[in-house]
This record gives structure tokens, C-alpha cells and sequence, in this order.
């Protein structure tokens, strides 16, 4: 790293005392002390770094003794600015989540008034901090039924800022979700709120029920989302620059869903990534989209890969694309100042993820991030007085010191002809103990992206090999591979990930044992592939899963979060023999070896009565399994106690199951 920032001319901030001052690593003697490194480092010290308009300052939020506190700062002298930090100490759970810059280096920040853990919706305060007044302000509160302006106006629903407002420095554009039927049969409302007094002022109603609402910047163009049965969406814009202005219907028909990404300053043009061909292989494209025409050209093919993130500066330019194959790539698309930052980055920190994430309104300082697969991440400044970059901070200083191992692409053709891709994490030190199959939450629009996974290093540093695939119905690559996993979570998505370790075996030396780990649909995948490949997998470790469709589609307060039943329907399935046959509950006679059940007694999600239910089903068989609750927990683990209590558990068991002779050894690797 220090070869690479003298490449870059990178000269280091001053950091104080308060900056560096990191939490005392608690000593947990069954735990590598990699993976203790690891766990005390899971919330990143550093996060949310960004610049304000003018260029002045940058905000950034530390987390220490269990709290986050703002920080902003001088971007001259690396300094906070006195009486500019924010910090809750009283309330559990009351503490500074977030944020953005709004004109006129005004930072809006949510407060978290109420323990979120696994729930869709939280409740929250947002403030005003102003750069040139001593007072913070707060300007409306979603802590009940209501968005509270201060001045008194309320309205039902949850807020979302959608778009400051370029040429209106005195109102940001937001959108207000009814909470009325949060099953997504009410439209949402749009409305400017002024700044200074909390007024809300109406521009209109959304188009259809659950609408996501997107802006340009300067608050002109509109355009909503609006969810369709099958898990499609229409589209539609509503331009504020007319009086009579009413939405309208953009015709947007390709194979793969349209994933809008910016909208230009003049609204003329919208920017999306789809697939314009059928297949799950399918390569994506960015496109742009006239919303008057509703013509459309192809700006860039980028092939069947994963990680898009597109730049565009302040003026609405697309500037830059950064995408994974197997590993990072970049495109520039115009020569600016900030595409030629970035490619200097890039340059400097080959292999690296470079992310722009924050520029002035000049687009002429900026921020970014320099991370990888085994670095949390570093944050830069650069400056356009001094023509260079200066380092700020680590995001965690402790796990970066580890010098952790890098992801490692794996791309393999199932049996039915599809290529996919997983990523391989080997132990730093040592012949690996066993093959561990690491399995993603979701299933459809999370995967296992290009980026530091704390638990799949964690689980390295006890000395596993750790696969995790991108199996069908995965997010990340397109719709054409999520749509592909529809209707198929306990049996071709497990066929999935089995033949993605079985050619990780073949080509790799990961041991003679391959144990399946995961969480929430991971955890479920987990209790089901020891039913379907009970010939494979020597144990299992099951976090936070579900175990019977029927009561998962009862219970499951995620529906809500989807908008309506289409997703259940749709994505799972409705014949009620095939979702008996992929409940595992129903299938326990086929499972061969151990068990390791963990799950959050508050888990809303996924409700414990479950995994009770599980367990106790269990207790009539002759399984070795071994179960844990968390009275305090919900979906996974919140707290950082029994974050490493849970591990120190999976570690014990996966010992256990290391002392066991393999269950074929006919299929081990060497």
C-alpha cells in the first residue's frame, strides 16, 4: 500500500488523538486472533465520507465505543470543525445513521430514535446542521404514525429525500409513503418541503401503488418505478417544468428488467442498465433513453459480469463505469477531471475498487475509496489546489493492518449449461481444514459481491476454504439470472452451489470435507442441502433460517417490503407439493450429519416459532444437532457480544466435524 501511495504523491492528513483511538480488541482465546481482529472490527471506524457543495468541508461518521458520531471536518487541515460533532450517549438505540450534503453546505442527518435490527422500516429524526449558524435544527420526525414538520404540518407515511434542488436552495424534493396499507396498495406523495420552516408544498401523487420515485438534479424530470405482477415494473416520468403536466407511460421493453441509474440535468435523458437479449448469460448494457422519444441507443455492452457502478459528475456527464469480471474494470467516457482522478487511482492501486464518492458542486474536489476482498477500505481526499490526493483515514485501521487474502474469481458451467461465477477465499496460513460452501441471504438481488467479507474471512482464518457462489436467482448480474432462480430454492439453486464446489474441489486443494453455511435464505439453502445432496455435505450450519414454506409465507414480515403477495407467489411458488418437498422440515428422515441451529429470538423475519419448530422435530429423530437462541437478536447478529459468541460456537462445532470421516470420500478433492 505505501508503494502505491507514493505513486500517487499521497501525503497523510494529521489524524488526532480522537480519531485514532480504537476500541480495545476483547480477548477471545477459542478464536484465531485474525478473526478477533475481525469481529471487533465489523462496524468500519470510518464510513459515509463525503464533501460538501462548496468544497469546504467533509463529513464523515465515526463509530467508537459502540456509537457513531459526525464528524465534520476542514478539508484543508484533516481538523473538525468545533461544535460540529453529533453524538448520542444516553439512548441505546438513538445514535446518527446517515446522511447528505444539501446547497448551501447544509448536512441533513438521520437520527435513529428506535432499534431498526431486521425491520423494513424504522423510525427516525432528521436534522439540519448548518455550516454558518450554531444551531442544529430538526425538521421533521417519522417517530410515529406522522412526518412532523417542525413547524408544525404532518403528514402519514415514511419520508425519503428524492433530490435536493439545484436552482432552489431553500427546498429539497422528498417523497412521502403512506403507511396506510404498507402492503403497497396506496400510492406515494411528492411535495417540496423549504428548508428553514419544515412546510410541506405538493407536486403530485405517484402513479401507481408502491412507486419508487427518482429526480435529476435540479428536480425537474421525475420518474416512478411502479412494481408489476412476475416482479417487472413499468416505468413513467412526469416533467415539473410543464404546468399541466401529468405522467406519462415510457414503453421500455427488453428481456432483462430496465435498472434506471441517473436521469440527466435537462431530463431529455434517462440512464439504465438492462439486457437486450434472452438468456441467462445474457451480457448487459448500459442505455440511454430519450423520455420523449422513448427511443433508446446502447452506450456500452459490458458483457455477462457483475458490480456496474457508473460515475457522473455535477453537469449530468456520464464520466466513468467501473464493473467486476475477475476483477475490477473501468471504462472513461469523457475526459474530466474527476474520470482522470480515477483512473489515476486505479493505476495506483491495480486490483483495487476505486469508488468516487462524493465531488463539490465544481466537480473539482472530491472523495473516494480505495478497497479490495481483504482491505475494509481507505478514504482520499483530492484537492484541486494542490493537484493531489491525501490520504484520510482507514475505514478499520485494524483489520487493514492484517494484510488478509484477496478473493479469487471461480467461474464454472453447471451441468444444464449456465456459466456462473463464485468467489474463492483460501486460508492465509496452512493446508485448509475443508471446503466451506458459503451461502448468501435473499435469495433474489443480494450476491456476493467484489468486496471485504467479514464472514467469509473470519471463517478463513480458522483455516477453511470458503466458496461462496453466485448460484441462479442470485442479484448482481442482470434479471435474466435472478428471474432464473423463480420457483427453484430447494432444488436447482442447490444443484447450484453443489456443482460450484464440486469443480472448486476438482481444481483446487481445499481439503477432503465440504461443510454448507448461511444465513436467512442461507440458512434455509443450509437445512435444505442436507436433504437434497445428503450424499456431499459432511455438516451444515443453519443461521436465521426458515424451514417450511407454508408458515415462512405467513409470518414473513419481508412481504411488506416487496409492495404486495406477487413476490411470494411469484418467486416461491404456490403448488403446495413442491413447497413441501423443498421444506426441510418435512424431509428430516433424508439428513445424514450433524446440525448447528442459530437463531435471534426477536427475529421478525424469519419468527423464531420456526426454528422452534425445527428443533423440536429434530428431537424426535437420531440427528446430532445442536441448537442456540438468542434472546436479543432479530435477523442476525446485532450485537457485537454475541456476534462473537455465535462464531465461537461455529467454530466449536466445525471442529467437531472435522474429527468425522468424510461422508464420500469417493467425491473428496485429492
Amino acid at each position: 500500500m505505501k508503494k502505491s501511495r507514493s505513486r500517487l504523491q499521497v501525503t497523510l492528513a494529521s489524524i488526532t488523538v480522537f480519531f485514532v483511538t480504537l476500541l480495545s480488541p476483547s480477548a477471545f482465546a477459542s478464536l484465531p486472533s485474525g478473526a478477533e481482529t475481525i469481529l471487533d472490527g465489523l462496524r468500519p471506524e470510518f464510513s459515509n465520507t463525503a464533501i460538501s457543495p462548496s468544497g469546504k468541508y467533509i463529513s464523515t461518521i465515526l463509530r467508537q465505543d459502540n456509537r457513531n458520531t459526525l464528524i465534520i471536518l476542514d478539508r484543508k487541515t484533516g481538523a473538525p470543525i468545533p461544535g460540529k460533532s453529533v453524538r448520542y450517549e444516553k439512548k441505546d438505540f438513538m445514535e446518527v445513521r446517515g446522511g447528505q450534503w444539501l446547497s448551501g453546505d447544509i448536512f441533513a442527518y438521520q437520527v435513529l430514535v428506535e432499534d431498526l435490527k431486521d425491520r423494513p422500516y424504522g423510525s427516525s429524526d432528521v436534522f439540519l446542521l448548518y455550516m454558518d449558524k450554531d444551531v442544529n435544527e430538526r425538521v421533521w420526525s417519522s417517530t410515529g404514525n406522522y412526518v412532523r414538520g417542525r413547524s408544525g404540518d404532518r403528514i402519514a407515511g415514511f419520508m425519503s429525500i428524492i433530490s435536493t434542488l439545484q436552482y432552489d436552495q431553500e427546498r429539497v424534493l422528498v417523497s412521502v409513503s403512506p403507511w396506510k396499507r404498507r402492503d403497497g396498495g396506496v400510492r406515494p406523495v411528492i411535495y417540496t418541503m423549504k428548508l428553514s420552516t419544515g412546510n410541506f408544498r405538493k407536486v403530485t401523487v405517484g402513479p401507481g401503488r408502491g412507486a419508487q420515485i427518482s429526480s435529476n438534479r435540479t428536480g425537474t424530470m421525475l420518474l416512478a418505478s411502479v412494481p408489476q405482477p412476475e416482479l417487472t415494473a413499468n416505468y413513467f416520468y412526469y416533467d415539473r417544468s410543464k404546468d399541466d403536466s401529468e405522467w406519462q407511460q415510457i414503453s421500455l421493453d427488453f428481456p432483462g428488467q430496465f435498472s434506471l441509474q441517473h436521469i440527466t440535468n435537462d431530463g431529455k435523458y434517462a440512464y439504465g442498465l438492462t439486457q437486450l437479449e434472452e438468456g441467462i448469460n445474457a451480457p448487459r448494457h448500459l442505455i440511454k433513453v430519450s423520455m420523449e422519444t422513448q427511443d433508446f441507443e446502447s452506450v456500452h455492452n459490458f458483457g455477462f459480469v457483475s458490480d456496474i457502478d457508473l460515475s457522473f459528475d455535477k453537469k449530468g456527464n456520464l464520466i466513468y463505469a467501473q464493473w467486476i469480471d475477475d476483477g475490477p474494470q473501468s471504462i472513461s467516457f469523457k475526459d474530466t477531471t474527476a474520470s482522470k482522478i480515477i483512473a489515476g487511482f486505479e493505476r495506483g492501486f491495480p486490483g483495487f475498487n476505486v469508488s468516487l464518492t462524493s465531488m463539490d458542486d465544481e466537480s473539482e474536489n472530491l472523495t473516494l475509496h480505495v478497497s479490495s476482498t481483504g482491505l475494509y477500505g481507505e478514504h482520499y481526499v483530492w484537492e484541486k489546489d494542490t493537484g493531489q490526493a491525501r490520504y484520510l483515514f482507514s475505514s478499520q485501521e485494524s483489520v487493514d493492518q492484517l494484510n488478509l487474502n484477496q478473493l479469487q474469481s471461480v467461474k464454472y458451467k453447471t451441468s444444464d449449461g449456465v456459466i456462473l461465477q463464485g468467489w474463492l477465499l483460501m486460508p492465509r496460513s496452512g493446508k485448509p481444514k475443508g471446503l466451506i460452501n458459503h451461502i448468501h441471504g435473499g435469495p433474489h438481488g443480494p450476491f456476493i459481491e467484489y468486496r471485504f467479507n467479514a464472514g467469509m474471512q473470519i471463517l478463513s482464518e480458522m483455516g477453511y476454504a470458503v466458496f461462496a457462489p453466485n448460484f441462479r436467482g442470485s442479484g448482481g448480474y442482470g434479471q435474466n439470472l435472478e428471474r432464473a432462480g423463480y420457483k427453484k430454492w430447494g432444488t436447482r439453486m442447490l444443484d447450484d452451489m453443489r456443482e460450484g464446489a464440486e469443480y472448486v474441489q476438482k481444481n483446487y486443494d481445499v481439503g477432503d470435507k465440504v461443510y454448507t453455511y448461511g444465513g436467512s435464505y442461507g440458512g434455509y439453502s443450509s437445512a435444505q442441502n442436507v436433504v437434497r445432496h445428503n450424499d456431499y455435505y459432511d455438516c451444515s450450519v443453519i443461521i436465521a433460517g426458515f424451514f417450511e414454506f407454508d408458515e415462512l409465507m405467513d409470518t414473513w414480515d419481508g412481504r411488506r417490503g416487496y409492495g404486495t403477495n406477487d413476490y411470494t407467489s411469484t418467486a416461491m411458488g404456490t403448488d403446495p407439493v413442491a413447497l413441501k418437498s423443498m421444506s426441510p422440515i418435512h424431509n428430516l428422515d433424508e439428513v445424514k450429519v450433524p446440525l448447528l441451529v442459530i437463531h435471534g429470538k426477536a427475529d421478525k423475519r424469519t419468527p423464531l416459532a420456526g426454528a422452534k419448530k425445527y428443533v423440536k422435530a429434530l428431537e424426535k429423530t437420531d440427528i446430532d444437532f445442536k441448537h442456540h437462541f438468542y434472546s436479543d437478536e432479530g435477523h442476525g447478529m446485532y450485537f457485537d457480544d454475541n456476534r462473537k459468541d455465535e462464531f465461537q460456537k461455529v467454530q466449536r462445532f466445525l471442529n467437531k466435524c472435522d474429527a468425522r470421516k468424510p461422508l464420500n470420500p469417493a467425491l473428496a478433492s485429492r
